[in-house]
């Protein structure tokens, strides 16, 4: 296969924790392992962070960023600087809704007649804050124009396509995201307790609380029942004061170490995800990998549908929630084969990166 060089742009990248971060780092040090060159431009909104560095082979240049409230993720001058002047054979942008996205863009526009320009959108069609919500519409008309102008626009499920489709009139490349090796070192392995696990970022969209209000219900019913939240975020103390209200005992952790991580997720009696809004749960994916019983939202939950011990539920509702659970906790559930990453590295590159560069032979 041929050997390209690939600049990954993204306002996420370890050490910050969430999903973008982890699909960014997965991605990069595959394509590595695979051959190729890759350098990641990324922001460092809180400062602090090495400028450069070098992690299993992925170069890495962090430049300052602007993230009021945790949203829009602006990039500096310098950041704008540099996208004009670093060179590869494939830039490849992640997150529409981040304004590093169309600034990429009006850096590089004047040389896409030889380099392939690929958009993950990770798009999910409105913002998770008001705001957002609110300055979307003057915003969609610019997403749009820079939508338009990528070689290929790769959508990590078949209804993030459709909804970047009915947004912006574009079509996609479904390549998923995958799951660490690890995962196949653990299987599930539920403690006697119902224990009802959510993993990642705590914010309103994720709608946590109704799964403290599931977890208030089957407690009602008898049941013994807790609720692991491992995460960090502005929901924090709004779901302790929840729980304590419910007399619902949460067990909180801050985001855990990777090995710790992955056994808490194993000895789960059931993942729960039911955000609002999500293009792709990484975190779905790992548990459905390892066996555990997954209830995730729908719509975006129609990804895994029909995967063995998966339900999918209406987000909102804690009733739904308690009676997926109770129709998961008496099923044995067996390990579902889930892409792993060296997969969707070597895809990605034959499907999207490719493709990309041959528009421009």
């Amino acid at each position: 296969m041929e050997t390209l060089r690939v600049i990954q742009v993204t306002h996420s990248f370890p050490p910050y924790v969430g999903g973008l971060s982890n699909m960014t780092e997965m991605l990069s040090k595959n394509l590595v392992k695979l051959g190729h060159e890759v350098e990641v431009v990324t922001l460092d909104v809180e400062g602090g962070l090495p400028k450069c560095e070098s992690m299993e082979g992925v170069s890495i240049r962090r430049f300052k960023g602007y993230a009021p409230s945790g949203a829009y993720f602006a990039p500096s001058t310098a950041a704008y600087r540099y996208l004009e002047s670093v060179r590869g054979d494939v830039i490849h942008a992640h997150n529409i809704a981040a304004l590093l996205v169309p600034a990429c863009w009006m850096a590089v526009r004047g040389r896409l007649d030889s380099t392939a320009f690929v958009i993950t959108p990770h798009h999910h069609s409105a913002g998770s804050k008001w705001h957002t919500r609110l300055l979307w519409r003057p915003y969609r008309p610019v997403a749009r124009r820079v939508m338009r102008a990528a070689d290929v626009i790769h959508c990590v499920s078949s209804f993030e396509a459709g909804v970047v489709k009915h947004d912006f009139d574009v079509d996609s490349t479904v390549v998923p995201n995958g799951v660490s090796e690890d995962v196949a070192n653990y299987q599930w392995s539920p403690s006697s307790d119902l224990v009802l696990t959510y993993a990642g970022r705590l914010e309103g969209y994720k709608r946590i609380d109704s799964i403290v209000l599931a977890a208030h219900r089957l407690a009602k019913e008898g049941r013994e029942v807790h609720v692991r939240i491992v995460g960090d975020g502005p929901d924090l103390s709004r779901l302790v004061s929840l729980g304590q209200s419910l007399d619902v005992n949460i067990q909180h952790f801050h985001f855990l170490q990777r090995e710790e991580y992955l056994r808490m997720l194993s000895t789960s009696s059931c993942l729960v995800n039911v955000s609002e809004y999500e293009a792709f749960s990484i975190v779905v994916a790992e548990a459905i990998a390892m066996g555990v019983p997954t209830i995730a939202a729908a719509p975006w939950g129609g990804t895994f549908a029909g995967m063995p011990g998966v339900q999918l539920v209406d987000g909102s509702s804690a009733e739904a929630i308690a009676r997926a659970v109770d129709a998961l906790s008496s099923n044995h559930c067996e390990k579902t084969h889930i892409p792993s990453w060296p997969e969707i590295a070597n895809r990605l590159t034959s499907e999207a990166y490719l493709p990309a560069l041959s528009r421009k032979a």
